[in-house]
């Protein structure tokens, strides 16, 4: 792998996707982050192996964001080139093509997954041999087409090709400095109006959540820390496309210092649960405890690994 660095621990950084995990589950955050890590090698530790795997693991609703955001990347380079965009029913079955080869993967594949998981997607309701119900699939249809006519319908496109506008960044990893620790932050598209605005855009195929509005509030500051860019010349558009609504933003100094406090918050706890974090090695397993929201954990990728001491503490 040209440019690969082996590493004895992983780097740290920080994300909005990082706290909210920790949040969920510190025994998944250990996982994710540093169990996992190396578990791609030729004889690595089963655990670390195991845990790789399991972390491979994608869901419906994941595959179907990641669907999403696929055609609207794709929609973004046809305004880009000046060419008309599809109608609904072509970005529709542009988003259950992608979902439909997942699925056969996820199907067929399992046991090139279990040898080669960075090759093959794979399903957690499949790896768990989990029942989806008919409930489950109609609401993953619905969805599929309300999102596709949301995203067509998005006010986001006009602007988007009016003279002047520059697409800044579309998807693309990104890292700035809060006190030296790398952040990464990924909009789903940012660009620069002919009046000099910054404009975050966030798509959703989801429910309305507070966690949203925080998320695009991190992108904010980091328009503001990469880009130079005053507080109030930013401004950011939640769209929720199976609902058809969006919500909009805009920003204060004093919301991008809360915004960083939080993060500055978040990065002392994720600290208090390392051995070293000069070099980012973490305590013992242990000390990463288990959710208390049991009742999830089936629904979780690294399930496999918890399930026999989830066993035991109910015993």
């Amino acid at each position: 792998m040209a440019g690969y660095v082996r590493r004895e621990y992983p780097e740290w950084s920080w994300s909005f996707s990082r706290q909210q995990t920790l949040a969920s589950c510190p025994r998944r955050y250990y996982y994710n982050y540093y169990g996992s890590h190396n578990g791609w090698e030729m004889g690595a530790p089963q655990e670390a192996a195991l845990a790789y795997r399991l972390k491979k693991l994608s869901n419906l609703y994941i595959v179907l964001g990641d669907a999403l955001h696929k055609s609207a990347y794709h929609m973004v380079e046809r305004v880009r080139e000046g060419r008309p965009l599809p109608d609904a029913d072509v970005a529709e079955e542009e988003i259950r093509r992608q979902l439909r080869r997942v699925w056969k993967s996820s199907r067929d594949d399992l046991d090139l997954f279990i040898r080669r998981p960075n090759r093959v997607d794979m399903l957690h309701e499949f790896y768990y041999r989990m029942e989806i119900s008919d409930a489950t699939l109609a609401r993953i249809n619905e969805r599929i087409r309300q999102a596709a006519e949301g995203l067509v319908s998005s006010d986001v496109w006009d602007e988007l090709g009016q003279a002047g506008t520059e697409i800044i960044a579309f998807e693309q990893f990104d890292t700035f400095l809060i006190d030296e620790t790398p952040v990464y932050a990924v909009p789903d598209l940012l660009y620069k109006t002919a009046a000099g605005q910054w404009r975050i855009v966030d798509w959703k195929t989801g429910a309305e959540a507070e966690d949203n509005q925080d998320q695009v509030a991190l992108y904010a500051l980091y328009v503001n820390k990469k880009h130079g860019v005053a507080a109030g010349q930013i401004a950011a558009r939640l769209e929720y496309l199976s609902l058809q609504t969006s919500r909009e933003l805009t920003f204060t100094p004093a919301d991008l210092e809360k915004v960083e406090g939080t993060a500055r918050a978040s990065m002392e706890e994720m600290r208090r649960l390392l051995l070293d974090p000069v070099r980012n090695v973490p305590r013992p397993k242990e000390a990463f405890a288990l959710t208390d929201e049991r009742g999830l954990c089936p629904w979780c990728n690294f399930f496999e690994l918890c399930k026999e001491e989830l066993e035991l503490s109910v015993s």
